[in-house]
């Protein structure tokens, strides 16, 4: 093992160092497959901290799960790739810009990492509002939509950036299965969908990511964003674009693309 990293992997934490560096997409296929999240993990902290990412605590994160009832994954967001919007990104910042239009929690206090899953009154007590991000998905891996999971965690789930928008002071109940969301590309509506994350209320995820982000050191803590995934799918924007994503009943999130 070397400065935490499986020995196996080093040559994928060097990749992805090296491709951060020089913006030159790699091939996911030439690298080794991280064998569980623990090991992604690994890189992923190798990686950032390569970059002095989190020197100071970092106040957003990502989560995700495929289901339910699978583990969910994360990844704690380095504040370089965090703007408030609307924001402006000069050309050649991503390899690829991938939008993903997403709801977001903005802690009004400090969630425990003994917090139990079942609390639901606690853990709605320590959100103090749901925002409108945009996040837009950047890619190392030049064939991204054939990686593993474990390969996409590596790469700090894939994250270029995330957009915070407008958003409604939380009230503890949203009806999540209803939610309209809209994404307009230079003005218009190119996706639109109601109730679109498939794991419904998100609120489950959030006392896995407080034992996550204290087992880390960066325990979770107030007026930090979390953002729990994708309500529009992915899709691809180009320089010379404006993104607008829209949650009708919470906000809306802007990003220019130069």
């Amino acid at each position: 093992m070397t400065n935490g990293v499986p020995d196996y992997l080093t040559t994928l934490r060097d990749a992805l160092v090296s491709s951060r560096r020089t913006r030159e997409p790699i091939a996911a296929a030439n690298l080794p497959e991280p064998r569980n999240d623990v090991d992604a993990y690994a890189v992923q902290r190798a990686v950032a901290d390569e970059f002095g990412w989190f020197a100071a605590r970092p106040t957003a994160w990502k989560v995700g799960a495929s289901s339910r009832s699978a583990t969910p994954n994360a990844a704690p967001l380095p504040a370089r790739g965090v703007h408030e919007s609307p924001a402006t990104f000069a050309r050649g910042t991503f390899n690829r810009i991938l939008i993903e239009g997403e709801v977001a929690f903005r802690l009004q206090s400090a969630l425990s990492a003994d917090v139990d899953a079942d609390d639901t009154q606690v853990i709605s007590a320590a959100i103090g509002e749901l925002v409108v991000t945009i996040e837009v998905v950047d890619p190392r891996y030049r064939d991204y939509e054939s990686t593993s999971p474990t390969l996409r965690l590596a790469d700090q789930g894939m994250h270029g950036a995330l957009v915070i928008g407008t958003g409604i002071p939380w009230r503890g109940v949203l009806e999540w299965d209803t939610l309209v969301a809209r994404v307009r590309r230079d003005g218009e509506v190119v996706r639109e969908t109601r109730g679109g994350h498939p794991l419904g209320n998100l609120l489950f995820m959030l006392p896995w990511l407080a034992r996550h982000s204290a087992a880390f050191g960066m325990p979770l803590r107030d007026g930090d964003v979390i953002t729990a995934g994708t309500w529009t799918g992915v899709f691809e924007a180009f320089p010379g674009q404006t993104i607008d994503v829209e949650f009708p009943d919470v906000g809306r999130a802007s990003a220019r693309f130069d």
